[in-house]
């Protein structure tokens, strides 16, 4: 009879903290290019019926000699009917020897973490050292956990929200204010571009939401929000520099660069930055981009921390199948 692991969100919460999540995302990433690390190919479809979407992502983690899913997706319209959120995601740990199930935990917290880490790590290897405006389109959970990412890497002194969903920007350009960090709602997307040093969108758009023409020189941009087919956040009417994914096999599918980006033009993976294959930025005049779909093995990594943990300490309800 095998033994399984239970942990709900609080406990996840408990363990799982932003410092380390960006640790373990920028290992991961130097893992997977160094062939570490296994990403099998990602599922990702619409529920038309309850206007859902619905992925699966696995991986292998070779030297954990750990394998694991996380299954969910995102449902627009959770919060404004049930008062849940909009993103659900459970994810399952698996002893890659035996096959056997080790952990069931709550994922949502995994995700939100793990996300706002990838956008830390591609701006410490892509930003000017010494960025100092932020602007963030969008004004969700992913917006709130990126700024919080950036503020772990960089002295940021100007903070400037837009978001279509105007109440909730001038809520929450409040509560920066009332933090004491230097915050304003522009009028428009453009209006908080121009000014910026980094630029993070993270909306569900399936039209571009910002103009690469709108970026000032030495500009880097954490392109978040599209993971699925048909999303498009950024329009690139003006050449990047350095353009960098997570995976080109998945963002060439469902990130920023299905829309007619060329392989060729793609400067690297992060994975070969992380890994010191390839630079990151190199002159304060670069304009930079990271397209960030989320790849399995961020999850998985944190995953089998949070389980390596928690078995350690005691946390979690053990059931038996």
């Amino acid at each position: 009879m095998n033994e399984v692991l239970i942990l709900n969100q609080e406990e996840v919460k408990e363990i799982l903290h932003l410092e380390k999540a960006i640790e373990l995302v920028e290992e991961c990433y130097t893992e997977f290019n160094e062939n570490k690390s296994v990403i099998y190919p990602a599922v990702r479809e619409t529920v038309d019926e309850h206007e859902g979407i619905f992925g699966i992502k696995s991986s292998y983690l070779i030297d954990d000699k750990m394998m694991g899913l996380k299954a969910g997706g995102f449902w627009k319209n959770n919060m404004a009917r049930n008062q849940k959120m909009n993103h659900q995601s459970t994810m399952v740990l698996f002893n890659a020897e035996t096959g056997e199930p080790t952990c069931l935990l709550d994922a949502n917290h995994i995700t939100i973490t793990r996300t706002a880490a990838a956008g830390a790590v591609a701006a410490k290897h892509l930003a000017k050292k010494d960025s100092q405006t932020v602007a963030i389109i969008g004004s969700g959970v992913q917006a709130k956990v990126q700024l919080s990412g950036l503020l772990h890497q960089f002295a940021i002194k100007k903070i400037y929200v837009y978001s279509q969903a105007t109440e909730a920007a001038e809520q929450w350009v409040t509560e920066l204010i009332n933090q004491g960090i230097s915050a304003e709602n522009a009028k428009n997307a453009q209006e908080a571009v121009v000014n910026a040093d980094i630029v993070v969108t993270t909306t569900p758009s399936y039209t571009p939401v910002i103009k690469t023409s709108w970026l000032k020189q030495g500009a880097h941009v954490n392109a978040i929000g599209s993971d699925t087919k048909g999303k498009n956040e950024v329009q690139m009417d003006k050449s990047i520099d350095k353009v960098v994914c997570d995976l080109w096999e998945q963002s060439s599918i469902m990130g920023e660069l299905q829309h007619g980006f060329a392989k060729e033009s793609l400067y690297a993976e992060i994975g070969e930055i992380t890994g010191l294959v390839k630079k990151g930025r190199e002159t304060d005049e670069e304009i930079t981009m990271f397209d960030s779909t989320g790849i399995s093995v961020q999850d998985m990594k944190v995953a089998a921390y949070v389980y390596k943990k928690a078995k350690k300490e005691g946390i979690g309800q053990i059931i038996k199948l």
